[in-house]
């Protein structure tokens, strides 16, 4: 009897079979990318709102004390040191929960220094001087650089007892990661003016945009909602808002304690 043999089937992927299954796997990489990034994204903001709220805790630790002042904001923008010891971020140290409580996770800066994870770039307006902090004061509750100061010495509100509405006043921002006040740890409100310039100058000095990674706008405080940033309150709490809900103007803004205790009502009125 004469034996058949039978050839076995064939049993790989055709060419088209391939390109289908590449391009299914494309697209679910495409589709699940943009989530993982943005589940990243929410957990550094996450952790920069915890780093905040434990600075928040070491003020009112530094505060109790220390009669009741705040811990004070002394690393100018650009170079020189006006008194780096006595800034927030020495001051505040016996009181931190972490080491690592100053630089947020949603620090891009290349002025760290390389012992810090950063590129070893000196902050403008210096040979020898690096980022210290991710964070900063805002300068209205700072004794140094307070805005007041300049005109009242009574107005400076560099103590928790002379802010009338602690739960609607800033405390605590990010600041700027490039430029002159990359270097320095408090902002200078004051400077912001009214509501077409506000948005331009104080990108200048804050990262409004930190918790978004939206491109901030330099025509007006309307046009830039979208700009998403973590704050710290004088009373403790933290919050991420875009820097429209804060500041409008000098007469109208979160900032500036003397006038951050005005009705909401107020508020909505003018915006």
């Amino acid at each position: 009897m004469q034996r058949q043999f039978f050839r076995k089937p064939y049993c790989g992927f055709t060419l088209v079979e391939l390109l289908v299954v590449v391009a299914i796997l494309s697209l679910l990489i495409g589709l699940l990318v943009p989530s993982l990034n943005h589940a990243m994204k929410t957990s550094r903001v996450s952790n920069s709102l915890s780093q905040i709220r434990g600075l928040e805790r070491a003020h009112m630790a530094y505060a109790e004390s220390n009669k009741g002042f705040l811990a004070d904001a002394r690393l100018p923008h650009g170079g020189g040191d006006q008194g780096a010891n006595e800034s927030f971020v020495t001051t505040l140290a016996p009181y931190f929960e972490q080491t690592a409580a100053i630089k947020s996770p949603l620090d891009q800066s290349a002025y760290w220094s390389v012992n810090d994870g950063g590129q070893g770039v000196p902050v403008p307006g210096s040979t020898n001087r690096f980022r210290k902090t991710s964070y900063g004061i805002n300068n209205h509750l700072a004794r140094e650089f307070s805005a007041w100061g300049a005109v009242d010495s009574s107005r400076i509100t560099d103590r928790i007892s002379r802010i009338k509405n602690p739960a609607a006043t800033v405390h605590t921002v990010c600041m700027v990661e490039t430029g002159d006040f990359a270097g320095a740890d408090h902002p200078h409100v004051e400077e912001w003016g009214d509501s077409s310039s506000a948005i331009a100058i104080a990108s200048t000095q804050l990262q409004i945009n930190a918790a978004s990674g939206k491109p901030y706008s330099n025509k007006s405080v309307s046009t830039d909602g979208e700009s998403m940033s973590p704050w710290g309150y004088a009373d403790g709490h933290v919050s991420t808002d875009s820097f429209t809900s804060l500041y409008l103007n000098e007469t109208f803004n979160q900032f500036d304690p003397w006038v951050s205790f005005k009705p909401h009502t107020s508020w909505e009125k003018n915006k």
